[in-house]
């Protein structure tokens, strides 16, 4: 968004925190500089679904963009610093800009097909798979390492998994060497070790 940069204004989060509610006016999209935000969604039960963790050099919050309020919550996990650009300013830009505005729909478009990978992990029944497809999808291309980056029980709830049913889950693959745990890193062990996993699907 350098384009708009000019006008970006700057603003401190504590933790637990809220930047905007479900609901509120939108006045803008947020590149986050420091800490960590999650996006919450309540369902019409009341129930809270988490949408998206926003990490430090992300943007957030851009579909609320061609939106007069905002779709759900954002909060701050920890202290956490965000950019607010004003969402005016935006569109004037990509007025001015087309390319800047081709751009931004292409980093939506992949914020959606995270957003779906998601919402199909949320579907696999056995909660060793689900936490297994979705750490994998976590890692960076090219190594088989991921290094966690925040609370397991905040990773929990992205897949719709209490924290306990995550922790069991880690327990699981760990046995059946589907994952190896060093401190905060987990090191997975190739496709060889699909047929241990695939023997807790059914558990």
């Amino acid at each position: 968004m350098q384009v708009v940069r000019p006008v970006v204004s700057e603003r401190s989060l504590l933790q637990g925190e809220a930047l905007f509610q479900q609901g509120d006016t939108c006045y803008g999209i947020f590149r986050l500089n420091a800490g960590r935000v999650t996006l919450l969604r309540q369902t019409s039960a009341g129930d809270p679904v988490v949408i998206h963790v926003a990490m430090p050099g992300e943007t957030f919050a851009e579909a609320s963009l061609f939106s007069d309020t905002y779709h759900c919550a954002a909060v701050a996990d920890i202290p956490s610093r965000v950019s607010i650009i004003p969402k005016e300013a935006i569109l004037r830009a990509f007025r001015a800009d087309p390319a800047a505005g081709m751009a931004f729909m292409a980093r939506l478009a992949h914020r959606l097909q995270a957003v779906r990978s998601r919402l199909e992990i949320r579907n696999i029944r056995s909660a060793d798979e689900r936490t297994y497809q979705y750490l994998r999808l976590q890692v960076p291309t090219g190594t088989r390492e991921l290094v966690l980056d925040r609370p397991l029980k905040d990773m929990a709830a992205e897949i719709g998994l209490t924290h306990e049913a995550f922790y069991r889950a880690l327990s699981s693959l760990a046995v059946a060497g589907a994952i190896v745990r060093h401190g905060k890193t987990i090191e997975f062990c190739g496709e060889e070790q699909r047929d241990l996993l695939k023997s807790l699907t059914h558990r």
